[in-house]
């Protein structure tokens, strides 16, 4: 604890230089550096010296922090357990990655921006972060909570000049204050319940199942928004193209696993819920799965595909919480450990090779200044380390061998399967219609990373412009390489991992983790990754091999085979649009997909186009009826807002005598 205090300070003292150093761009930007490696250095001390614990069910002491005051119901309680830990754990290393990132990336707004206030606000989100994740009281969680949307509102309004980043910014605000309505409800319930607000009083309380439906409902809507399940995901795809890439890093990487982390300590909290609500988050997690990676075949921007890979990788994470809520309902224990250890060990692989994608992907958009693919193509021999470094994520991130994607996802399909074996012919049929969802994402997800690798990185330039691309410098492929690298260390070692995944399970639902069951999960993912690991050795060594054979002989290059066509121009290549649209075409009625086209009229046409586009159901046929019937009943209360700053004074006046009342009551 004293050293994860340490990192706090850091970043409190450092985000308050920045702000009075804001104006000279090089000492911000030095300061910003240098406590950014210092804070995560000592977070990832204190996370691993939590997480490296021998035994399971070692006492964590010494591991509280608590500042006495006289607020009502408040209190600045902090303290680390197994589940905090391993948030945290992802936390520092994706924060650490995206700041030494957007160090590089911000060289060139130098006098064109107030870059050091930007930075200052990546700190202050990083210190509500850590509280968010160390809270222990509902209303120091809330207050953080409130801080991390407000702070992240204005890092993702960074290129404000837009309005669309403007109407991004404004749709992040409304969706996120939705679920802190759901969530202050939720805990203040748990609070009367409990008679304190503090968790661990909460955890001790028995809530009856019809309450625990309720409170579930409240937290899944609630902590829901923010990770992006489907329907309620409208955020991400307008927050992460607007955002700088390092913040959509942070955004996928954290800020939605925040969500994902809210869920499961409210699920610590309740401990016991009804079979339906394991049912319906299986459901749910399917539809955001299989949603998530229809709606990012129809992208042609390479953030909004990577914005709508993350509500697939959510609904993946949601199935291992949903079996394991069904598994805990059923009593079968066995399968409820392996559900919510799969969820988190994907939600840790999800936040490294996500961040990778969007980092390499910022270097592509800030290389080319876009991020329509239709406008790029053979970008691979340009732009070698962008490319490289894309390809090991677009392989994490479609659950091949060798990779961490993998070993997450065959996590989930193994407690998928043992609810086949355990459970009864209800729990048989979810079970199975979570394994074909969970097989046709990922059939899915490698054919939209085949598209967008293909159509960045291979063939032809699509723009008509010639363009001098440049790749980023070291301080820019430098996290990237990080993060490339802890892809392959979980693929290929994954026992750690795995571990402090079983770590957290046990903190999130104090059940005994017997050392037979992470045998079990740990050895046969042993022998599969050497194996693996074996064949990709002889793979390598016959590349090399062969390379060394051809050295003597010159080489010739000429133009691809294209069956006998000559004066082969780069609009003769696949596009985005044409790669996806037979699969799109199969899944139109529900994606709402479109063809327009002008045909060539004459025999001298003057013109003729074609394009496609996919529209998303839950925002055209729910959140905008909805916003539009809120429009038309706010108006009755408009005179609420008269524009006087002396009757809101009396406003405030107002409840604060209410306050009093009651704390005098």
């Amino acid at each position: 604890m004293n050293l994860l205090l340490i990192s706090l300070s850091i970043l409190t003292i450092s985000s308050l230089l920045i702000f009075l150093f804001c104006r000279s761009r090089k000492t911000s930007a030095y300061l910003f550096l240098w406590s950014l490696v210092a804070a995560c250095g000592f977070g990832l001390w204190s996370v691993l010296s939590v997480l490296c614990q021998k035994e399971l069910f070692l006492p964590l002491t010494g591991l509280d922090f608590r500042l006495s005051g006289h607020l009502p119901l408040f209190e600045f309680y902090i303290g680390i357990d197994f589940l905090s830990a391993f948030f945290l754990l992802l936390f520092f290393i994706v924060s650490l990655s995206a700041g030494i990132y957007a160090y590089g990336y911000l060289r060139e707004y130098t006098g064109q921006r107030n870059v050091g206030v930007h930075l200052a606000l990546y700190h202050l989100l990083m210190i509500v972060i850590i509280l968010v994740l160390v809270a222990k009281n509902a209303v120091l969680f809330l207050a953080a909570w409130e801080l991390m949307t407000v702070v992240s509102y204005f890092l993702i309004t960074f290129y404000n000049e837009s309005e669309q980043v403007r109407k991004a910014g404004y749709i992040y605000l409304i969706a996120t204050h939705v679920g802190v309505f759901c969530l202050v409800l939720m805990f203040l319930i748990m609070g009367v319940k409990a008679g304190s607000m503090n968790f661990d009083q909460m955890r001790a309380t028995p809530f009856p199942l019809g309450l625990a439906s309720l409170l579930f409902m409240l937290a899944f809507i609630g902590f829901g928004i923010k990770a992006g399940f489907m329907p309620f995901h409208i955020w991400l795809p307008y927050a992460h193209p607007a955002a700088p890439s390092y913040i959509s890093a942070l955004l996928s990487g954290v800020v939605i696993k925040v969500g994902i982390y809210g869920l499961m300590r409210a699920m610590a909290i309740v401990k016991d819920f009804p079979l339906w609500c394991g049912v319906l988050l299986l459901i749910m997690a399917a539809v955001s799965g299989v949603g998530g990676v229809l709606y990012a075949l129809g992208q042609h921007e390479i953030k909004k595909l990577l914005a709508y890979h993350s509500i697939e990788n959510i609904g993946i994470i949601a199935l291992g919480l949903g079996i394991g809520m069904i598994g805990h309902a059923y009593h079968q224990d066995t399968v409820a450990l392996l559900g919510y250890a799969a969820a988190l060990l994907h939600t840790f692989n999800h936040a490294i090779f996500k961040g990778l994608l969007f980092l390499s992907a910022g270097s592509v958009i800030h290389s080319t200044h876009t991020g329509d693919m239709e406008h790029m193509g053979g970008l691979f021999k340009r732009l070698p380390w962008s490319g490289h470094l894309f390809l090991i994520g677009s392989l994490s991130i479609c659950g091949l061998p060798l990779f961490n994607g993998f070993i997450s996802e065959w996590l989930v399909f193994r407690s998928l399967l043992e609810g086949v074996f355990h459970f009864d012919i209800f729990g048989i049929i979810f079970s199975s219609m979570a394994i074909v969802a969970l097989s046709l994402i990922g059939g899915l997800a490698a054919l939209c990373f085949a598209k967008a690798f293909g159509v960045i990185f291979l063939g032809n330039n699509r723009s008509s412009e010639e363009h001098h691309y440049q790749e980023g410098d070291l301080i820019m492929r430098g996290p990237m390489i990080l993060l490339a690298v802890i892809c392959l260390w979980v693929g290929l070692f994954p026992a750690n991992m795995v571990y402090y995944a079983f770590q957290g399970t046990q903190a999130a639902t104090g059940m005994l983790i017997p050392d037979v069951l992470i045998e079990a999960i740990i050895g046969p993912l042993l022998m599969v990754t050497k194996v693996i690991s074996f064949g990709g050795l002889i793979f390598v060594g016959l590349s090399l091999l062969r390379k060394f054979l051809i050295l003597g002989y010159p080489m010739k290059l000429t133009e691809t085979w294209v069956c006998g066509y000559a004066n082969v121009t780069a609009r003769m290549q696949y596009t985005s649009s044409s790669f996806a649209k037979p699969i799109l075409k199969i899944f139109r009625t529900i994606l709402y997909f479109k063809i327009e086209t002008v045909r060539p009229k004459g025999y001298f046409p003057v013109q003729a186009r074609l394009s496609s586009s996919v529209k998303d159901v839950s925002e055209y046929l729910l959140f905008r009826p909805i916003f539009f019937i809120i429009k038309r009943f706010s108006r009755r209360f408009k005179w609420i807002q008269s524009g006087h700053t002396q009757i809101y004074i009396l406003y405030i006046l107002f409840f604060l005598f209410v306050l009093l009342a009651w704390k005098l009551h």
